[in-house]
């Protein structure tokens, strides 16, 4: 069973769909429609240079140039999350980008020896999907989670200060601003995953299917790739947190207030 290729023409008319949500955007004042003309607009020209390079880079198929590949896309990935979360990266990224390499190896070690082996996954086909779709579902969960423990720190510094004067440790004092965190992150995502199948097919399964793939097959994909992308922003959310805290307190357990972009 062979996919249906879409023709330029009918993805030039089918993308004139914008229209609609640009102009009540627009209707309303919202002050979003340049940045998501800009962001379509990017979004297309990157995918089809994207297109492009993938084409060589399948056909080369070195497991270092896709490694290399991989470690490209976490780098910007760090880079967007600390930006969109409005920290400084001097304090955040190279924490943030050790989260994320972490948790593509965990992530990576589960489906290379477990799932479907080392000489597929690490062929060009396998490893760069996988790992683009791993560290890109993990952005959003990111961006809310650490965005709302730094924020909720800063707003609360009293509370934290007086759990640290009550006795408590460092740990401690910052159990509760995790936690807020982990909870704002990962409700979307558990509400979102339980809705699966039911309200909603998902773009890994539905491309396999559109694809020519069985349903079986594109459902055990999805799956994995579902519980790899949960357990990735977890630990990549988790992991940043811990490892950014050590940069922004003093010798004291005080708060650096000069870590948000908003204090310049």
């Amino acid at each position: 069973m062979n996919s249906i290729d879409i023709s330029w023409t009918g993805l030039l008319l089918g993308s004139l769909l914008l229209i609609i949500p640009i102009a009540i955007l627009l209707k309303y004042k919202t002050g979003l429609v340049k940045s998501t003309a800009f962001a379509f607009l990017r979004m297309g020209v990157q995918l089809a240079l994207i297109g492009l390079y993938l084409k060589y880079i399948f056909e080369i198929n070195s497991i270092v140039i896709n490694l290399l590949w991989v470690a490209v896309m976490a780098v910007a990935a760090a880079f967007t999350i600390v930006s969109r979360s409005e920290l400084k990266q001097r304090f955040f990224f190279i924490p943030i980008l050790s989260a994320i390499i972490v948790s593509v190896m965990i992530n990576g070690c589960v489906f290379a020896f477990i799932v479907i082996g080392t000489d597929s996954f690490f062929n060009a086909r396998y490893i760069i999907p996988i790992a683009g779709m791993l560290i890109g579902n993990c952005l959003g969960s990111a961006i809310i989670g650490i965005r709302a423990f730094y924020s909720s720190l800063a707003r609360d510094e009293e509370r934290y200060k007086y759990s640290l004067m009550s006795g408590a440790s460092q740990n401690e004092a910052l159990f509760p601003f995790i936690s807020n965190a982990l909870k704002e992150a990962f409700n979307p995502f558990i509400a979102n995953t339980a809705s699966i199948g039911l309200i909603w097919l998902p773009g890994m399964m539905t491309g396999q299917i559109l694809g020519g793939n069985s349903p079986e097959t594109a459902i055990k994909y999805q799956i994995i790739i579902i519980i790899g992308i949960f357990a990735g922003s977890v630990i990549n959310v988790f992991l940043s947190i811990y490892g950014s805290k050590r940069l922004i307190f003093n010798e004291f357990n005080m708060l650096d207030s000069s870590f948000s972009e908003k204090q310049r």
